[in-house]
């Protein structure tokens, strides 16, 4: 794949209607002082971009898991201390996962040395966060939301989240600009590998599934039926692809087993060791990505939309 094409076609600008989310590096290189992320959306979008790394998520697992065991902060306006804010690393890992957990309005600061950093909420996957330790759940939403924000490029994508909770819902404007269903995500980073977690499931706990209209419209491209906007299709990426949600040629492949407008539920993890049985575990908290048309077609050139 030609990759300054790649970059070339996914710098697109954001749509008015609709509003967008700027990652941006939380310090001003001249003073040292906070600048916040550019924020703006219309009531309901839950619009977002995505560039972070996989890697940074998959080494600091551990720290998650300290994380989510306490309040995010205690008095409500400054992080609570973490080892995540001693690296650059840490530190992009807390702004996704401040904007995936609480709402718009809501940010947390947190000072390192003599530089102040602000962590910005915009779509509130958990808010009860902020008054006690993150129940596995909201974990399994806040990790959905994460996942959803891997980009394997290191560029920005807008995208459109969608699911079954109440901070995913999506407006006719936004349906209308995002219709291009790529990848679903589920799992739990906060957990910790190789412990088994109250759904069973024991294990790296990061999984993805193909949307309905990209089998369909990859469907004459070999080997094209892949997430190509995240690292899932690679083999050294930690998030394990399990093939389509829903798969429209045999149901009894499908990944999902409950489907409705509002998205996936029941979605079937691996078969893992519980009670001495090997069964699959299915996930209710799915966050799936929705693309605009042009940055479909930038990560898949050999697919053809097939919505007009």
């Amino acid at each position: 794949m030609d990759f300054s094409a790649l970059r070339a076609a996914l710098a697109i600008p954001c749509l008015a209607l609709i509003g967008c989310a700027y990652s941006a590096d939380p310090t001003s290189e001249e003073t040292g002082t906070p600048e916040e992320e550019t924020v703006g959306t219309s009531e309901e979008a839950v619009l977002s971009t995505n560039r972070m790394s996989m890697n940074r998520l998959s080494m600091n697992r551990m720290s998650m898991n300290g994380l989510s065991m306490n309040r995010l902060s205690t008095d409500g306006l400054r992080m609570a201390a973490t080892e995540l804010l001693e690296s650059e690393d840490g530190r992009e890992l807390l702004r996704y996962t401040v904007r995936c957990a609480l709402a718009e309005g809501v940010s947390l600061v947190a000072t390192v040395g003599e530089t102040t950093y602000r962590f910005n909420g915009l779509i509130g996957l958990a808010p009860e966060w902020m008054r006690g330790p993150l129940a596995e759940k909201s974990q399994r939403w806040v990790s959905a939301c994460l996942l959803a924000h891997v980009n394997g490029y290191g560029v920005e994508v807008a995208i459109s989240l969608r699911g079954r909770h109440p901070a995913l819902a999506t407006d006719s404007v936004e349906r209308s600009a995002y219709q291009e269903e790529e990848v679903s995500f589920f799992g739990n980073v906060f957990q910790p590998i190789d412990r088994r977690d109250e759904l069973g499931d024991i294990g790296a706990r990061m999984y993805s599934c193909g949307g309905a209209l990209l089998q369909l419209s990859c469907a004459g491209s070999e080997g094209a039926f892949a997430p190509e906007r995240t690292c899932a299709s690679k083999a050294d990426c930690g998030i394990k692809f399990l093939g389509p949600c829903r798969d429209l040629m045999s149901s009894g492949a499908s990944v999902c087993k409950n489907v409705s407008l509002e998205g996936y539920s029941q979605c079937e993890a691996p078969a893992s060791l519980t009670a001495r049985k090997a069964k699959e575990t299915p996930y209710n908290e799915v966050v799936t990505v929705f693309l605009g048309r042009p940055d479909f077609s930038a990560f898949y050139p050999l697919c053809t939309p097939l919505l007009p």
